[in-house]
């Protein structure tokens, strides 16, 4: 087990049975144009298995990631099973809040969304892993996707802060009082995952420094004209990173 997949319902929590479904936000990778996308499936793949490209409900597999979740930790079990299991890291991973969803960095081209989760579902402190998942809204302006999802029925906005008036977190505090009872108790609670706001922050930190580097380099070596038009550029990307955070 990671630490990430145990904050997802690794391990043995003990929490009780309950029948429903469970809302939960995650990001996607956005496919390139020149990528093929099969009948009924959406242009989203997930951020750790890109292989798998999503339609509006995912079943959960048990297959290899392509970025490992622990380096010492082998990523998936050989014998069959149902997926999610508690001592594998595979099933349909979502958080319960909006903004932890940054720690799964997609990148520029990343899509956020909300799924809601039913079948099997492993709850850990900050998420949980799932045996489906349908999507169920998403923030996106390419017209790509807009139209891929709009077409099967999945609500589709321009901004984050409207998605989220449509669809709040959950409150969960019933199904995760157990946790705060063993912690007072003495056990040890899950790691939990970094928060995304340090994430961001360490990211802006270093656009900026990089930035300078970059500004300096090019007034050494190039002539000022060229100097000039990179360093203009360079602050235009700073603003359109910092604008794409603050318009969440």
């Amino acid at each position: 087990m990671s630490e990430l997949s145990d904050a997802f319902g690794g391990g043995e929590h003990g929490r009780q049975l309950v029948p429903g479904s469970l809302r939960g936000f995650r990001t996607w990778r956005r496919l390139g144009r020149r990528a093929r996308v099969p009948s009924s499936m959406l242009p989203l793949s997930a951020v750790t298995r890109r292989h798998v490209v999503w339609p509006k409900t995912l079943h959960a597999e048990c297959t290899d990631p392509d970025i490992a979740l622990h380096a010492h930790v082998r990523a998936r079990e050989p014998e069959p099973h149902r997926s999610p299991a508690a001592w594998c890291q595979c099933g349909i991973y979502a958080w319960y809040a909006p903004d932890d969803t940054a720690v799964l960095d997609a990148g520029i081209f990343g899509v956020f969304g909300v799924v809601q989760a039913s079948g099997l579902i492993l709850m850990g402190d900050r998420g949980f892993r799932a045996e489906r998942a349908e999507i169920v809204a998403v923030v996106t302006r390419n017209r790509r996707v807009a139209a891929a999802c709009a077409e099967q029925g999945i609500a589709v906005y321009r901004r984050r802060r409207e998605l989220l008036r449509d669809y709040p977190p959950e409150d969960l505090s019933a199904l995760l009082d157990d946790d705060a009872a063993d912690s007072e108790s003495g056990d040890a609670a899950p790691p939990s995952a970094p928060r995304s706001p340090r994430g961001f922050g360490l990211a802006l930190c270093l656009a900026v420094w990089a930035r300078a580097a970059l500004v300096a380099l090019v007034a050494i070596v190039l002539p000022i004209a060229v100097a000039i038009v990179t360093a203009v550029m360079a602050e235009l990307a700073l603003i359109v990173i910092v604008g794409m955070r603050l318009r969440r």
